[in-house]
Formats: C-alpha cells, structure tokens, sequence
C-alpha cells in the first residue's frame, strides 16, 4: 500500500497547470433506499498522505464545484494542522462546515497498459533469378524463357506498433453528512495523469456531471 501510495505521490506532486490526461468515469452506484435529496454544501477530502497534494487536489476539485454554483470546502483549511488526516479530525472537519454532504476521492490502483497494434512488414524483396534484372526481367527468345526472371516480395504478419499508457484508478464516494451513510460511489480512470491540478479538475468535472445527472447536485 505504501508503494502504491509513493507511485500516486510521484506523478501528482508535479504540479503542472496543464496536461494530457483523459479522465472517465466507467462505473458509478446510488443508494437507491435513500430519499431524493440534492447536495448543497459539500466537504472535499482528497486521502492522500501528502498534505501539499492533497491541498492542491481539494483546492481544486472544490473551486470546480463553486463554479457549477455549489458551495464546497476543502478539508484541510479546517484540518491545516493535521499532517494526516484521520477518522477524528476528519469528524471534526465535517461538524465545523455544516455541510451537507462528504465527497471523498483516493486512488486504488495504477497499472501500464499496452496496445500493440499488428500488421504486415515487408521481409524480402528480389528477382528470383538476378541474371535477369531490371530491364533483363524478359527472356529475348524461346530457350532463355527458363532462365528468365520474376520480381517477388514476401511479408510476415507481426506487431507494428505497440503503445504503452499509464492508468491510475480512483474512487469516489459521497456520504451524506447527516446519517453518515454512502449515497453514491464510483470508479474513474485516469489515462496518463500528468498534474495534481489537471487530474484533480478534469475528475471533479467528471463527477459533477455524473452526480448532477444523478439528481445528487
């Protein structure tokens, strides 16, 4: 769990504006037991044992929910000191903000994935007799017609192009802050994460719309 962790810390400690990744969400889950409800306020807590990315990841993840017109606050300027967030000051964070509900992220698993794309290469390619080359391909009479000859190529199918991609999985949940129980929970795929920032916005556009659809926003 610790490598793991150290890997994620690797790639989102470098704090890029921009990047390349591509973010999706490929399955989600509601509590359907529970009542309709739309979350107003919400609490970001990014799980992360860097607390300078997990500032930056709840900083950003939140400001993206304010400018849907939601109100949400990050964790850690209610826990600054906590260099570690636990259940006790996480209970803390959520009494202090009031808020409605918890939004929760951390990062389950990260692996490299290859694409080999195959087709046909071109191994030889020649006369079948270099006595009669180029403009000699033609026998000039009757008895050269067995020694005349022929322009051949030969191919052989085989892997032409292989890509490889990093893919970091990461965990969602919503709790709603009352009952303290999970109302919604889902799994997005970060394709080549490259940025605290650049994850932690295209995964919090991610979300919301998929909460919003949900009837949970």
């Amino acid at each position: 769990m610790k490598n793991l962790t150290w890997v994620f810390l690797v790639f989102l400690v470098i704090a890029v504006v921009t990047g390349c990744s591509s973010v999706s969400l490929h399955n989600s889950w509601k509590d359907s037991g529970v009542p309709a409800k739309q979350y107003r306020t919400l609490l970001v807590v990014g799980i992360s044992e860097k607390r300078q990315v997990r500032e930056v990841f709840e900083e950003v993840f939140a400001s993206e929910i304010v400018k849907k017109g939601g109100v949400a606050v990050a964790s850690y300027t209610i826990t600054a000191d906590k260099d570690k967030l636990t259940r006790a000051n996480l209970e803390e964070a959520v009494n202090k903000s009031s808020v409605d509900g918890v939004i929760t992220t951390r990062m389950v698993g990260m692996k490299k994935v290859s694409d080999v794309r195959s087709g046909f290469i071109m191994t030889d390619r020649g006369y079948t007799n270099t006595g009669y080359i180029g403009s000699n391909i033609y026998p000039t009479d009757l008895f050269d017609f067995y020694g005349g000859s022929a322009e051949y190529v030969t191919f052989e199918h085989a892997s032409v192009e292989v890509t490889t991609s990093t893919e970091a999985t990461i965990e969602i949940n919503l709790f709603d802050s009352g009952t303290g129980r999970l109302v919604w929970s889902g799994t997005s795929t970060a394709v080549n994460p490259e940025g605290v920032i650049t994850v932690s916005r295209d995964l919090a556009d991610t979300v919301i719309k998929a909460m919003t659809k949900d009837g949970l926003l």
